[in-house]
C-alpha cells in the first residue's frame, strides 16, 4: 500500500502479508438451529462453553502460553522466535497465547504464526494488580499502536484485556472494559474481544454468536459461568527458593490415570476452555551447566539453604545460587521416583546433576501428560499449557528450554521430554488413552472423520516381548470432540513389569499416534539393567537430516537423546525393546555433524532411578496435598 500526500511530499509504502479467515469465539450451543435463530442480532456471551470456530469448523485449541524469550530485549532475535513457533507447530500445536505479564512480541513471532497456521490468543500487556491500566493518553496511544501494528496478522484470533484480572464493572478492574478493550475494539472490529483470561464473557457489546464487537459499550456480567479456567498448577516444593514452598508437598502421581466418568463430548454439549495449567521442571544439563559454576552443579547447589519467606513473591536471604532459580523440583522427583536417600538432593557433581535433571524433566512430562489425557476425556475444547518457553535456564514451566543461542542453548529452545510427548500422542488429532481398570477412550479432535483401528499391546520389561492385548475398530465423525469409550481386559497385566502401548491406525495403514502409558510410577517399575548407546551416520540424508541409531542391550524406557548441536530429534523420550531403533536429527540451519557426534548423550530410565539405598516408593501424604 502506498500513501501519497496531497502536499507533494514523499510517498510512503508499506508491505504486509495478509490472510483471510473468519474466527468465531463461541459461547452458546451453535449446533442448535433454534439457538442460532434466537441469538441472531443479540449481544453478550452464553454459558454453554467456550470454543473457537475457524471458517465454521469447530477447533480443539491445543498449545501453550508464550512468555518473552529473554529478560534482555536486546537479545531477542527473529530467528529464535521463528524457531520457537516452528517447534510449537511440529509438536501439533494450533494455538499460542501471548501472556499479559510479558510483552508485545517482535514481528517475527507473528509472521511465523501466520506461516505455520497457529492461532494467537492475545492478552493486552496487563497482568493482575501490578500492571493495572490507567485511562491516559499515553496508554491509549500505546494500545492503538499495538493493535494497528498487529491487526494485519491472520494468526491473531482473540484480543483480551489482561491476565487474571477479573473484570467487574463499577470497580477498579472495570477499566479493562471501559477503556482497554473499548480502545482495542474501536481499532479492530474484525476479531473477537474478551474481557480477560480467564473470563466469563460479556453481557453486552459483542455479538452473541461470535464475540465480535458491536460498537456498543462493553459490559461484563455480574454472575460468572465457569467456561474458561486457569489451573491447577503443580508447583515445585521442598527447597527454599524464590518461588514454591520450602516444605515438601507431595501429590498423587496419577499413574495409571483415573479417567472421569463417561459424558457426551463435542460442541453440542457444555464445554470448557482451559487456558492455563502446568507443572514445574528444570532444563537439561547442557542448558543449566554453563550458567553455574561446577561446584554448584546440583539441585541444591551444594550450599546452605537460604531463609525464604513471604507469599507468591518470596524473599530469600542467603547465598544459595539455586534459590534464585525460581521453583525447586524436589517434590516432582520424589512423587515419581520415590523418597530420596539422605543427601541425594544435596549432592553436587556432573553425574548426580544429570540424574537429578533427568528425573525432574521426566516427572514434568509424566505429570502434564496425565493431566491432558484426563482433560481430553472430558469436554475441554481448549487446552493451553502454562507454558511453552523458558526465559532463562531455571525451574520454570516450559516444554522448550531457553532459546537464546548462547553457551549450551539451542536456537528457539531445546525440546524437553514433554515436548516430544506432545508430538507423539498428547496433542495428536486422534489418540487412544487407557487408564485404571482398563477403561479407555479414543478421541478425534481433527476436522475429518476417522475410520480404522486401535492396536493395544503390552511391552514386557524383562524380555522385551510385545504382546497384542486388543484390536478395537474405530469409526468417529469429524471433531472437535468426537469420542468413544471402550474397555480392555487388564486382569493379567502388571503395571510394574509392563508398558501399555495404544496405536491409532487409519484404514490406509497410517499410524496417527502412538501412546506409551505407564501404569505405575518409575519408582515401582521392575526394569532390567540396560546399556544404551547412540551412533551418528557418516553422511546426512537428502533432506538435510542425519540418522542416529540407538541400541539397547535390554528394554529401556524413556530413552532421551541430548546434544549441543543446533536442532532436535524426530523422536525422543521413547521406549526401546532390546535391539536398535533409528531416529533422525533435524538440524536448525547447517548440520554440525562433528558437534553432534562429540556431544551426543543417551540417557534412559533404569540408569536414572534413585541411587542405593533403595528409595521408598511414593506414599500418599496424609497431612496435605499440593493444590
Amino acid at each position: 500500500v502506498t500513501f501519497r500526500p496531497d502536499d507533494g511530499g514523499s510517498p510512503v509504502t508499506v508491505n504486509r502479508t495478509v490472510g483471510f479467515r473468519y474466527v468465531a469465539l463461541v459461547t452458546g450451543n451453535d449446533t442448535d438451529p433454534s439457538f442460532v435463530a434466537r441469538a441472531s442480532g443479540r449481544e453478550g456471551s452464553g454459558s454453554h462453553g467456550m470454543l473457537l470456530r475457524v471458517n465454521g469448523v469447530a477447533l480443539f485449541a491445543r498449545g501453550a502460553n508464550v512468555i518473552p524469550t529473554d529478560e534482555l530485549e536486546g537479545r531477542w532475535s527473529a530467528a529464535a522466535h521463528a524457531e520457537m513457533v516452528s517447534s510449537a507447530a511440529a509438536a501439533r500445536f494450533n494455538m499460542l497465547r501471548v501472556w499479559g505479564g510479558g510483552a508485545f512480541l517482535p514481528d517475527a513471532f507473528y509472521d511465523a504464526c501466520d506461516a505455520r497456521g497457529l492461532l494467537v490468543y492475545h492478552d493486552m500487556q496487563y497482568a493482575q494488580s501490578g500492571h493495572s491500566p490507567k485511562a491516559t493518553a499515553t496508554q491509549e496511544a500505546e494500545l492503538r499502536h499495538a493493535v494497528r501494528r498487529l491487526a494485519s496478522h491472520p494468526s491473531i484470533a482473540v484480543w483480551d484485556g489482561c491476565n487474571e484480572c477479573q473484570v467487574v464493572m463499577g470497580t477498579p478492574t472495570g477499566v479493562y472494559a471501559t477503556f482497554v478493550m473499548t480502545v482495542v475494539a474501536s481499532e479492530d472490529a474484525s476479531r473477537a474481544v474478551w474481557p480477560s483470561c480467564p473470563a466469563a464473557g460479556w453481557s453486552s457489546g459483542v455479538r452473541l454468536l461470535d464475540a465480535l464487537p458491536t460498537g456498543r459499550p462493553l459490559v461484563t456480567p455480574k454472575s460468572r459461568s465457569r467456561i474458561e479456567t486457569h489451573g491447577p498448577y503443580q508447583h515445585g516444593s521442598g527447597f527454599a527458593a524464590v518461588n514454591g514452598a520450602s516444605r515438601l508437598a507431595l501429590f498423587p502421581p496419577n499413574l495409571p490415570i483415573k479417567l472421569p466418568d463417561a459424558a457426551p463430548t463435542g460442541p453440542a454439549h457444555p464445554n470448557v476452555f482451559a487456558s492455563e495449567f502446568g507443572a514445574v521442571a528444570m532444563s537439561s544439563f547442557e542448558s543449566m551447566a554453563p550458567t553455574l559454576a561446577p561446584k554448584h552443579w546440583g539441585l541444591h547447589a551444594g550450599q546452605r539453604s537460604d531463609n525464604c519467606s513471604g507469599g507468591f513473591e518470596r524473599r530469600c536471604e542467603g547465598e544459595n545460587v539455586m534459590a534464585e532459580r525460581n521453583y525447586p523440583c524436589d517434590n516432582m522427583i520424589e512423587v515419581y521416583f520415590g523418597r530420596a536417600p539422605a543427601g541425594y538432593l544435596d549432592a553436587t557433581g556432573e553425574a548426580v546433576f544429570r540424574r537429578q535433571l533427568y528425573q525432574c524433566l521426566l516427572a514434568q512430562a509424566l505429570n502434564v501428560k496425565s493431566n491432558i489425557e484426563a482433560r481430553r476425556a472430558r469436554n475441554e475444547l481448549g487446552i493451553l499449557v502454562w507454558q511453552l518457553n523458558e526465559i532463562w535456564p531455571t525451574g520454570g514451566w516450559g516444554s522448550l528450554e531457553y532459546g537464546t543461542p548462547v553457551a549450551g542453548q539451542v536456537l528457539g529452545g531445546r525440546w524437553k521430554p514433554l515436548h516430544y510427548l506432545y508430538a507423539r500422542s498428547v496433542f495428536a488429532d486422534v489418540v487412544a488413552v487407557c487408564g485404571e481398570g482398563g477403561a479407555c477412550y479414543v478421541k478425534n479432535d481433527g476436522p475429518r472423520p476417522v475410520a480404522g483401528r486401535i492396536a493395544v499391546r503390552a511391552l514386557e520389561f524383562a524380555s522385551g516381548v510385545v504382546t497384542p492385548l486388543a484390536a478395537v475398530a474405530v469409526a468417529l465423525p469429524a471433531g472437535a470432540g468426537a469420542s468413544a469409550r471402550f474397555e480392555i481386559d487388564l486382569s493379567a497385566f502388571d503395571g510394574s513389569t509392563h508398558l501399555l502401548i495404544a496405536e491409532c491406525i487409519d484404514d490406509s495403514g497410517a499410524v496417527l499416534s502412538t501412546n506409551e502409558m505407564l501404569f505405575a510410577p518409575p519408582s515401582q517399575l521392575q526394569l532390567p539393567t540396560a546399556v544404551v548407546s547412540a551412533g551418528v551416520a557418516e553422511a546426512p540424508n537428502a533432506d538435510g537430516s542425519i540418522d542416529v541409531v540407538v541400541s539397547a542391550s535390554a528394554t529401556a524406557l524413556y530413552v532421551v537423546l541430548t546434544s549441543l548441536a543446533q536442532g532436535r530429534f524426530s523422536d525422543n523420550a521413547f521406549a526401546l525393546p532390546p535391539g536398535t531403533a533409528t531416529v533422525r536429527f533435524l538440524p536448525t540451519g547447517a548440520l554440525d555433524r562433528s558437534l553432534l557426534v562429540s556431544s551426543l548423550r543417551a540417557e534412559h530410565l533404569q540408569a536414572n532411578l534413585m541411587p542405593a539405598p533403595a528409595a521408598r516408593p511414593y506414599e500418599r501424604p496424609r497431612a496435605h496435598l499440593a493444590a
